[in-house]
């Protein structure tokens, strides 16, 4: 799975200009960011206290990918979210495309019914001797909407992803952008990949 990293192709995180341009990233998911206040959930990288109001929402964009037919990462940059992002997402109809990355968390199981939950943290330090615990843990709650773990790729390695592999523990890498790293990690990964160049991965894939 290929996700346009928010501001993918230069278009400027959570903006009208990065939502336009959907159908030129040739991905199979979006990125988006997103912060509360009171009731209401909003795109932003960093909290805006004073600014929330001007914000695009996160009820637009499901609407937007409920238009458009693709999947929505949704990184969660706070606790607490989970239950109400999910509420949303089936108010507008697009509980199917929900991908879960960021703040998202375990004891949120009880909510996480439908999509998909990456998690950048299960309790345990993501090591290659630790796959096994991690998978394991994962597992335990059997929760068929558990994907696997997010993790910045550029804190594992090779022998990482191999005993991922060998252990069948999905997982969702960010935010790979280089040529060569694009290159390498298309061979090698087979969960998600999030980029600013999805289109370049995309040929990448294909060749």
């Amino acid at each position: 799975m290929i996700t346009a990293h928010g501001g993918a192709l230069g278009t400027g995180r959570n903006t009208k200009a990065f939502f336009k341009n959907i159908d030129k990233y040739n991905a199979d998911a979006i990125e988006v960011d997103i912060w509360r206040n009171g009731d209401l959930l909003y795109l932003s990288h960093f909290p805006a206290f004073f600014r929330y109001k001007k914000k695009l929402t996160l009820k637009f964009a499901f609407e937007t990918v409920k238009e458009k037919g693709i999947k929505i990462n949704c990184d969660m940059k706070m606790g607490g979210l989970t239950k109400d992002v999910i509420a949303l997402a089936k108010e507008v109809g697009v509980q199917d495309q929900l991908i879960f990355t960021g703040c998202v968390r375990l004891s949120d199981d009880k909510y996480i019914d439908c999509g998909q939950a990456w998690f950048n943290s299960v309790g345990i330090e993501y090591t290659k001797a630790n796959v096994k615990a991690i998978k394991e843990k994962l597992d335990s709650y059997n929760n068929p909407h558990f994907a696997g773990i997010n993790v910045n790729y550029k804190k594992i390695d090779l022998d990482f992803i191999e005993e991922c592999k060998k252990y069948d523990l999905k997982l969702s890498v960010f935010r790979i952008d280089g040529g060569k790293a694009l290159q390498m990690y298309g061979k090698i990964i087979d969960g998600n990949i999030t980029t600013n160049q999805p289109i370049k991965l995309r040929k990448h894939l294909e060749s």
